[in-house]
């Protein structure tokens, strides 16, 4: 007859999953130890890290820039067409 439990091996972080057939249960779990980076490499991820941070910082100012840039071009020319604009609405009243 065959074993109650199933072993079961993860594709992705090779965990080792013991599994009850009958009522599919996770018995017991044995991770993958992972290799520990050094501190330098923490180091050289932070500073990737902050660069990054900087650089996007950056970029969001100068469209921040260029936005309010725009808007106060767009605010100027339609103050030009308001003062150019002598046309008023139609009242019931002038047409008499």
């Amino acid at each position: 007859m065959a074993s109650d439990k199933l072993l079961v091996i993860c594709p992705c972080c090779e965990t080792r999953l013991k599994v009850d057939r009958k009522t599919g249960d996770v018995i017991s779990e044995e991770r993958k130890e992972k290799p520990r980076a050094s501190l330098s490499d923490m180091v050289k991820g932070l500073d990737a890290q902050a660069r990054e941070q900087a650089d996007l910082f950056k970029r969001n100012s100068q469209s921040q820039k260029e936005r309010e840039r725009i808007l106060a071009e767009k605010f100027k020319e339609a103050q030009k067409n308001v003062d150019k604009s002598t046309d008023l609405p139609l009242r019931d009243i002038d047409l008499d």
